[in-house]
């Protein structure tokens, strides 16, 4: 299940046929244009039980992966997502939704499409995902745009609308360029994704935040990376002088809709080639016990556990590692 500010985004069960007829027939003429064939194969309940079953097959079998879309207060659907015609060599496939007509309006095509993207690259490891739009389709094209994706090209006579009319449609493709940058503290986006992180951690250390927060102070570090995805700072990490033979690693963060993909793994290796490069021969670094994924990382990216140094000694909550690089 995806989880937005106003959604849930979930594989479809058989208990939800009812619903999903009842506001195809509805919608009818509304979703005819671009889903004639989801209208058709939805005839009558029977049908509809045997289509969202076959979904069920295709998501266990990584053939196709089809959400109903549901408001998050009163778990109401209010439309469909999904992503068919995988090809998992690359892995690409093709996104498609709707939203029902009466919860037009409220931005929940770009809160879904937004979301169920970030999905698909995160558990499913995408590289590439893209839509077809009608080129006269202009509310579709800006909820694309909103989402990120970008156009890429015209098909020319491409979709026949109501078994008649051939019309033209633009290609939208969503694909995800890391970079890794080389910065200082006085970076802006360094200073805004660090609200971002202190807003994390003090939801997930409570009191104490207060206490590590003096030890945090980022003004006069000199070696920050920030990673950027489509030119969109999302992540950091920095390094500090501990002695002469070790810095510590300061600020990790990457951003939520974009964790599950190694970012932080690359950010990290990347202070571990900046360090050595300026003649250090390890790391150390201190994350609380609440920082499950945190502490995953380090373990992952062989840090070994050590004695609690400086300011954390003392502290039950505070995990130190250390890592000859």
């Amino acid at each position: 299940m995806i989880t937005t500010k106003h959604l849930l985004i979930k594989p479809y069960k058989l208990e939800d046929s009812n619903s999903f007829l009842e506001s195809l027939t509805e919608n009818r003429e509304h979703l005819y244009d671009y889903f004639a064939n989801m209208i058709k194969v939805n005839g009558d309940l029977e049908l509809t039980k045997k289509y969202l079953g076959q979904k069920e097959i295709d998501w266990q079998e990584n053939r196709g992966f089809a959400c109903g879309i549901f408001t998050k207060e009163d778990h109401q659907l209010i439309g469909h997502i999904s992503v068919r015609e995988i090809d998992w060599r690359v892995p690409k496939g093709e996104l498609a939704y709707f939203i029902f007509k009466k919860y037009n309006g409220n931005h929940y095509a770009a809160e879904a499409l937004t979301a169920f993207k970030n999905w698909c690259f995160a558990e499913k490891k995408f590289n590439r995902l893209f839509m077809k739009i009608a080129a006269e389709n202009i509310a579709s094209i800006k909820v694309a745009e909103r989402s990120g994706f970008i156009y890429e090209g015209l098909l020319k006579k491409d979709y026949r609308r109501k078994e008649q009319d051939l019309i033209d449609m633009n290609i939208y493709g969503y694909t995800e360029d890391l970079k890794l940058e080389r910065t200082n503290s006085q970076n802006t986006d360094f200073s805004e994704l660090i609200i971002k992180l202190d807003a994390n951690l003090a939801s997930r250390n409570g009191d104490m935040q207060e206490y590590f927060n003096q030890f945090n102070k980022v003004d006069s570090i000199k070696h920050v990376i920030i990673a950027y995805v489509n030119d969109i700072a999302i992540g950091c990490g920095a390094i500090k002088q501990f002695d002469a033979e070790s810095v510590e690693v300061k600020r990790m963060f990457v951003s939520e809709e974009f964790r599950g993909r190694g970012i932080s793994r690359k950010i990290l290796s990347e202070l571990e080639n900046w360090a050595k490069e300026l003649g250090y021969a390890s790391t150390v670094l201190e994350t609380s016990n609440v920082q499950i994924e945190a502490v995953g990382l380090y373990n992952k990216s062989g840090y070994a556990i050590t004695e609690n140094y400086g300011q954390y000694k003392g502290i039950e909550s505070s995990i130190c590692f250390k890592k000859s690089i």
